[in-house]
């Protein structure tokens, strides 16, 4: 799987190869390249607001907005990865508030819903474990909709994708010391909180995810055949980034690893729906490229 933030020189060279062809109206070329960030846009947007569907059309507006923006692209000002996602960064900060958004808004009001459901006894299944493992995952995606967008988005470049500070400063179009601080103000935010109430955070902690999950099935809220963040034959999120912190143990470790550990979705193949898209003659217009097809 392609990485655009631990991406060599010969793979910059590739994308910037995609755009000239792109711009010169190569279809397959504009198919490569939104192959290429497709899933790393998507997996950012549902990590922003945390329902597959709404991921799927802000990874389409995104899209959108990279290809009709892409004959504005200079090389010389800037990388095509610090290019694409800073229209990545202004489009999840500023787009519209999700209904999650709008109804979760601190930690204590987020746990506090938890915190009422009663605990039971979940069976020793495997789907009963497949079930415990959703909830596991969406919970703790859950709560980054407790920060805001700007401490969000750096939480999940940095902790989940394991950004540096250089590319994500870069990308968030802070110093990179901005972006040090305002990840470690996320993180240590997040970390305290779960720290005293999640169970997978810290063992000793009131809330686990296997005493909650019987009422959430008796309410109806899960079933075996609809999980929505667990799957099984998915690349994991640790399994396609750097993980500097081979060798290195301190108290966000296992706190930043809970979080690389849940999987790397795939998107739904974006391209046929863009060329489709694009045909249309206003799009073609604001593109500007009518002397080629896309």
């Amino acid at each position: 799987m392609y990485n655009p933030f631990i991406a060599e020189e010969n793979e910059v060279a590739h994308d910037n190869e995609l755009i000239c062809q792109s711009i010169s109206g190569d279809k397959e070329a504009m198919s490569r390249l939104i192959r290429r960030h497709q899933a790393w846009i998507y997996n950012i947007a549902l990590r922003m607001v945390l329902v597959a569907q709404n991921a799927e059309d802000v990874t389409q507006e995104i899209l959108v907005k990279m290809i009709t923006k892409l004959s504005t692209y200079d090389s010389t000002k800037a990388s095509f990865r610090t290019w694409l996602y800073r229209i990545i960064k202004n489009h999840v900060i500023n787009m519209q508030k999700t209904e999650y958004e709008k109804s979760i808004t601190t930690l204590d009001e987020y746990y506090s819903f938890i915190e009422t459901t009663p605990d039971g006894e979940a069976e020793d299944t495997p789907e009963m474990k497949m079930i415990v493992e959703d909830l596991a995952i969406g919970c703790t995606m859950g709560v980054l909709l407790c920060l805001e967008r700007q401490q969000r988005l750096v939480f999940i470049l940095g902790v989940v994708f394991d950004v540096d500070s250089e590319q994500g400063g870069e990308i968030m179009d802070m110093s990179a010391e901005a972006f040090r601080k305002t990840l470690s103000r996320a993180r240590e935010k997040l970390y305290n909180f779960m720290n005293g109430k999640c169970g997978l955070v810290n063992e000793n902690a009131p809330c686990k995810c296997r005493n909650k999950v019987c009422e959430f099935i008796r309410q109806g809220w899960y079933k075996i055949d609809n999980l929505q963040f667990y799957k099984e034959n998915t690349a994991l999120v640790s399994e396609l980034v750097s993980e500097k912190m081979d060798g290195f143990k301190d108290i966000y470790s296992d706190f930043i690893r809970l979080y690389r550990n849940h999987p790397f979705y795939d998107p739904p193949d974006l391209t046929e729906w863009l060329k489709e898209t694009l045909e249309k003659d206003e799009f073609k217009n604001i593109f500007g490229l009518n002397q080629g097809e896309l």
